[in-house]
């Protein structure tokens, strides 16, 4: 396995300098450094520089010299460099691969638990698990699920106050618009993917304004409280489930399922689907141009790879463990995590493991770090 990983370092090296080109090779080491420890079980600079004998002061000097653009582009260029050789080796197959793979983006957000008051874009959110709310940084994520291997495009912290304080759905544009001009760069249209959102997103303007971004197929989970009209019944979600008859017999659907025309105010004219899923009756609501009910399912099962992302995020990678002053070290901290799944992620594709099974064999050699630490020359103290 080692040799595997240097090819890693050496490949995201190659990343780093072709998107990267201002920062320094100290940085670039850094970095890497730090990511590759995370297969080892050190999750924060403290920790690699307990266990290799490296000056603390060093480490953190030089993830201070990265400058906040590059901060915030750790979150974008490198998933969505990876994420366009995926997509491009799925369009060089044939249609029936495509297919199978089911290519679909997915927007979500989630809270990183914090200790420390001092730290950059916390606030107070309600958690389900504490039901209580607790003090968190609020992370917004795009990720796309190219067949089993979920990839993010972009990051982005979230802050309540400030300045220049932007509500998720306005930053959310923002984020889109910024992937689709990096595909667009590389030849690659991503506009013609579906896109899915929880219920929390659901509104007229950003489906307009995805609309007018180019894509085309929009699902958004349905909540009990919206009140639409279905066969001329105005009523909340919640009553029309009660209502509804589903058959076990449409064609490719592997679920009980109903499917509806649906009006309101809010949304305008879309299709709903009514389907059981585990027990309970589960609503989707998809916009733009019409979708087999089977077609919509299966685009709506891809939608589990983002929730995947951030439970591999948290419980493998310890993203509280790390934790650095200031805006721009909040941006550093979020993007070594996501430079560090990235890495799991094509270490898993090419030893055919899972991201546990990597960390617990690698843990387990931490002996082996002493000799991969001779490719990170630029961050060891020099022998007087």
């Amino acid at each position: 396995m080692p040799p595997k990983l240097i090819k890693s370092t050496i490949f995201f090296q190659d990343l780093l300098a072709s998107y990267f080109q201002p920062i320094t090779q100290q940085i670039v080491e850094t970095l890497l450094l730090l990511c590759v420890c995370h297969l080892f079980g050190l999750y924060n600079p403290n920790q690699v520089a307990d266990a290799l004998k490296l000056p603390k002061a060093r480490l953190y000097r030089s993830l201070g010299s990265l400058s906040l653009y590059h901060s915030k582009c750790l979150n974008l260029r490198l998933g969505c460099a990876m994420a366009i050789d995926f997509i491009k080796d799925a369009e060089s197959k044939s249609a029936s691969t495509q297919s199978r793979r089911c290519i679909t983006v997915s927007v979500e957000d989630t809270n990183l638990p914090r200790d420390a008051e001092t730290l950059a874009y916390c606030s107070n959110y309600y958690s389900k698990e504490h039901n209580t709310p607790i003090w968190c940084q609020n992370v917004l994520g795009i990720t796309v699920k190219c067949g089993d291997r979920v990839i993010p495009l972009d990051m982005r912290l979230v802050s309540k106050h400030g300045r220049g304080n932007t509500d998720k759905p306005t930053l959310l544009i923002t984020m889109i618009q910024e992937v689709l001009a990096f595909f667009d760069t590389q030849g690659v249209d991503l506009r013609k993917y579906p896109i899915t959102f929880d219920s929390w997103y659901a509104s007229r303007n950003l489906v307009d304004a995805l609309s007018e971004l180019g894509f085309t197929s929009i699902l958004v989970h349905g909540k009990n409280n919206f009140v639409m009209t279905i066969a001329e019944t105005k009523a909340k979600l919640s009553v029309h489930k009660k209502r509804v008859e589903l058959s076990e017999d449409q064609w490719g659907c592997d679920k009980p399922v109903c499917r509806r025309k649906a009006e309101s105010p809010t949304f305008g004219e879309w299709v709903v689907l009514f389907f059981r899923d585990r027990g309970k009756i589960r609503t989707l609501l998809v916009f733009g141009k019409p979708l087999r009910t089977c077609e919509a399912l299966r685009i709506w099962s891809q939608h589990h790879g983002i929730e995947q992302f951030w439970r591999y995020f948290k419980s493998n990678l310890h993203v509280s463990a790390m934790s650095l002053e200031s805006r721009q070290g909040a941006y550093v901290s979020l993007g070594i995590k996501v430079m560090s799944y990235l890495m799991l992620l094509q270490m898993s594709i090419s030893e055919r493991r899972t991201f546990h099974q990597i960390q617990l064999q690698l843990t387990g050699e931490r002996y082996t770090l002493t000799e991969l630490i001779a490719h990170f020359h630029e961050i060891i103290p020099k022998e007087p």
